[in-house]
């Protein structure tokens, strides 16, 4: 299903149950498409974000913003409270997107979720396939990264790496740049170890690259930032393991 039909199925489901695919309370930089809006063109810039002259430092500051928002991260419930962990935990995602100035942008965030979630609590982000930045033409932007938060702190999902193999069908795989030379499309989840509610550190982030089909772990020690390729193995082990721990919740 693509990414348009997805959101609509997700609005309409919202007017037959008579609820939101995701919490109605507006919460700042999050975007959900009201009536009349294009639910395949997610609004861009970030106001107060960019734009960057590096991806580097717009990854690194788009980060602590995207677990900033309310349960990106809920490590503090899982011992506590595992099932509430699970229910509220939240997924937001945005385009990291490249202007014809040669700078780098973030679009809005979105935290809608497929209408299945609101059953299963299974945690998703419906990152729409274009972003409407104004001040550009359609077609002039270049899509870098699907950015998105994990609240467990879990390995790139499979239905994660479907949807960047799907852009990367309507997207170029590989961007080429005037200050950072060619850039692979990918998506990326960041995660924060902290079990502070009310400070969300930025540990690090999974990277999956579809033109590689690579999947790289960057942590952070420190301000010190450590690159690490898995082996199919090793991800692979760390999904069933989310799995089967989310399975066991009462």
């Amino acid at each position: 299903m693509s990414a348009a039909n997805r959101l609509t199925t997700c609005l309409l489901g919202s007017l037959l149950l008579g609820m939101g695919c995701a919490p109605t309370r507006p919460i700042e930089g999050v975007w959900r498409p009201g009536f009349g809006e294009d639910p395949d063109r997610i609004p861009g810039p970030m106001k107060n974000f960019g734009p960057f002259d590096s991806y580097t430092n717009a990854i690194l500051a788009a980060c602590p913003l995207i677990l900033s928002k309310p349960n990106a991260t809920v490590g503090y419930l899982q011992d506590l409270n595992p099932e509430l962990a699970k229910r509220v935990a939240t997924e937001y995602c945005a385009w990291l997107y490249y202007t014809p100035e040669h700078r780098y942008e973030m679009s809005m965030l979105t935290d809608l979720s497929k209408l299945d979630d609101l059953v299963t609590h299974k945690k998703s982000c419906l990152l729409p396939t274009f972003v409407n930045d104004p001040s550009y033409e359609r077609g002039e932007l270049k899509y870098i990264f699907a950015l998105h938060n994990h609240p467990f702190g879990s390995v790139i999902s499979d239905p994660d790496m479907a949807f960047i193999e799907e852009m990367a069908s309507i997207h170029e795989w590989v961007i080429k740049t005037k200050n950072n030379g060619e850039i692979l499309l990918s998506i990326i989840a960041f995660f924060s170890m902290s079990k502070d509610p009310a400070l969300a550190t930025c540990d690090g982030f999974y990277q999956y690259v579809p033109a590689t089909r690579a999947m790289v772990l960057w942590t952070q020690t420190q301000g010190r930032w450590k690159q690490e390729v898995l082996e199919p193995a090793v991800w692979q082990k760390q999904k069933r393991a989310r799995q089967l721990q989310l399975r066991n919740v009462p």
